[in-house]
């Protein structure tokens, strides 16, 4: 190491690499120390900006209030609505949101120590209201065309104020659309809560009434079912009175969709809105399939519930799938002619229009055949005893309200989840920053200089810290001034490497010597024992020395270290006074360079002392910074 090395263009372009934060950091205070100088020429007007992405609603957590949408079609319960891009963006620019920052920036009391001659003069006072109406003129907040990216932008001819206020308004944002989130969460919460306490009393007192008729009329029930015969009846009473439920609730998310697309995007005009309640309600093509798709279904089911093995379920399956292609054809017929428009402004949105249309006719359609099957057990049940009815009609009461309870009782517990569950609408593309540029006045020329002299500012800087730092940088440096070392560690955890090395020499005492970071050391030398350890259990021992240790302990330490047939012991320098106390007594000495922490000196005077030791390059996490 007595001679300079000669850099080579990949030497400099190692350099570069590693000094890039340096090079960048001098780089850009040179660009803005150069346009300081601008300041005061002109007041430069500054404009921040933040982009941030809408996630779609298929992205949120949806159990709780998607999922649970049959439980508050069943009782009437109010859930929380979703609400779209538009209404987020006029919450951004809320009073609330921009009072808040007002008061956190100190606007108020900023502006009116501020304020112009005139209005000195004329004694007038700034007030929260002003700047929260002049914030919401001067803030802007756009859509990204084509995508469902959002730009807030404002501009000020401070940059801080600019990038405080745009960082502010979403920071703010976030705050106000959790709150109205939590709000909205715990009104449908309390809903939820009095509606279960009232149909876990009715729940009771009905499990009450059919034990009570089942004693009393000596039937016995010790599946909980009516009997072998009946028990199918009920279960699919049940069943399809909840699907009825879930039915209806379906349809009114669509329905709510299909009013949103009417009312939001497409702006319908009356004739057309007529021309499509006309034709989808009147038109005689529609309705006879619609009448046809109703009793083929009803006769399905029937089939279904009474001959399952009926060859002609097969054939009525098949005629259905038939005349829901069939009433899907008529339909998008129908609007083919007067909604062309639709078409031309989003084919996407029409087709989803179309098939909502669609949908809601075939949601009618199965609700009739559900109403009709349920009027056909009823008559199947009238028709056997009374008893048997009675007990039926409890039965029947009895799985309605178990499954309204379980219903509860989920949306109750997945509700509650909702605080750990809750997930912001939007995702920081681009954060704010403190823009550096002004957008006026036009500062190319002076900028383009500087740009040069920042350059070579930051090469100057780079060659100036490179000299500078007298660590080892990276293994191809190490090597070209010490050879290649006997081990080389991907990190400070790659212990697995040091113990095969020292399983294989079949070392009894070797000590570990670090040059660089402290705990490193102890992190590596206790991986290095707990796998060794794992080997061979409780044979060897681990020491660790340690500076202005008493000296009794000291002694007493080094004596147990020679009196044990295998152990290792970490330095953490090889100045420690402990280094020269064990020196002799170990077979072998592994000498621990840390990339970017090990100085070039130390490792030179120590192989200059060590005679034939191990070398062991511990290379930089890649997580770390380069500096």
């Amino acid at each position: 190491m007595g001679e300079e090395r000669e850099l080579t263009f990949s030497d400099i372009l190692r350099i570069f690499k590693r000094r890039k934060w340096t090079f960048l950091i001098i780089f850009f205070l040179t660009i803005f120390l150069t346009a300081f100088y601008l300041f005061f020429i002109a007041t430069p007007k500054y404009e921040a900006k933040q982009v941030i992405e809408y996630k779609s609603s298929s992205s949120q957590p949806t159990f709780s209030l998607g999922s649970m949408s049959s439980a508050a079609n069943l009782l009437g319960i109010s859930q929380p609505a979703d609400s779209g891009l538009t209404t987020e963006i006029e919450r951004m620019k809320s009073d609330w949101v921009l009072a808040n920052i007002v008061k956190e920036l100190n606007l108020v009391e900023k502006a009116n120590q501020n304020k112009g001659l005139i209005a000195r003069l004329r004694g007038t006072e700034v007030t929260e209201r002003d700047l929260i109406d002049s914030l919401k003129e001067g803030l802007n907040i756009q859509n990204v065309r084509d995508t469902n990216m959002i730009e807030i932008s404002y501009q000020s001819s401070d940059p801080t104020m600019a990038a405080s206020v745009v960082s502010l308004v979403y920071s703010y944002y976030t705050d106000y659309a959790k709150n109205l989130y939590f709000e909205d969460s715990q009104s449908y919460l309390n809903q939820v809560e009095r509606l279960f306490e009232d149909v876990s009393q009715q729940y009771d007192q009905i499990n009450k009434e059919v034990l009570d008729f089942q004693t009393k009329n000596k039937i016995s029930d010790i599946s909980g079912g009516t009997s072998q015969e009946s028990d199918p009846l009920i279960s699919y009473y049940s069943e399809t009175y909840m699907n009825i439920l879930k039915l209806d609730a379906d349809k009114n998310q669509l329905e709510i969709r299909k009013q949103a697309i009417e009312d939001n995007i497409f702006k319908l005009s009356p004739e057309t809105k007529e021309f499509i309640l006309t034709n989808t309600e009147k038109d005689t093509p529609v309705k006879d399939i619609k009448s046809k798709l109703v009793n083929d279904r009803i006769e399905l089911e029937t089939l279904k519930l009474n001959s399952p093995s009926s060859p002609r379920i097969a054939a009525l399956e098949a005629e259905i799938t038939v005349l829901e292609v069939e009433l899907k054809k008529n339909l998008e017929t129908i609007f083919s002619n007067d909604l062309n428009f639709l078409a031309s402004i989003d084919m996407e949105t029409f087709n989803e229009y179309t098939g909502i249309i669609t949908q809601l006719q075939l949601f009618d359609v199965t609700r009739q055949v559900y109403e009709n099957m349920l009027q056909v057990i009823d008559d199947e049940i009238a028709k056997r005893s009374p008893i048997m009815y009675e007990y039926f009609l409890l039965r029947r009461d009895q799985a309605i309200l178990q499954t309204r309870y379980n219903t509860l009782l989920t949306a109750l517990e997945q509700e509650r989840m909702k605080a750990s569950l809750y997930d912001n609408k939007f995702k920081v593309i681009t954060f704010a920053y403190v823009p550096e540029n002004p957008v006026s006045p036009n500062t190319t020329l002076t900028l383009a200089i500087g740009g040069v002299l920042a350059i070579f500012l930051g090469i100057l800087g780079v060659f100036v810290k490179e000299a500078q730092d007298k660590t080892v940088k990276d293994l191809y440096e190490f090597e070209s001034l010490f050879g290649v070392p006997d081990i080389i560690l991907n990190d400070s955890n790659d212990a697995e490497k040091i113990v095969n090395y020292v399983y294989k020499k079949d070392f009894k005492k070797f000590g570990l010597l670090f040059l660089g970071n402290f705990s490193v050391a102890q992190n590596l030398s206790q991986r290095i024992y707990n796998i060794l350890n794992t080997i061979k259990p409780y044979k060897t021992e681990y020491f660790t020395s340690i500076e202005n240790e008493d000296y009794k302990e000291k002694f007493e330490k080094f004596e147990k270290f020679k009196n044990t047939n295998e152990a290792f012991i970490m330095f953490d320098n090889f100045n420690n006074s402990d280094y020269i106390l064990y020196r002799d007594d170990l077979e072998k000495i592994i000498i621990f360079i840390e990339e970017k922490r090990t100085n070039l000196e130390d490792i030179k005077e120590i192989l200059e002392k060590e005679k034939d030791p191990t070398i062991v390059y511990v290379k930089k996490n890649k997580r770390s910074t380069n500096e």
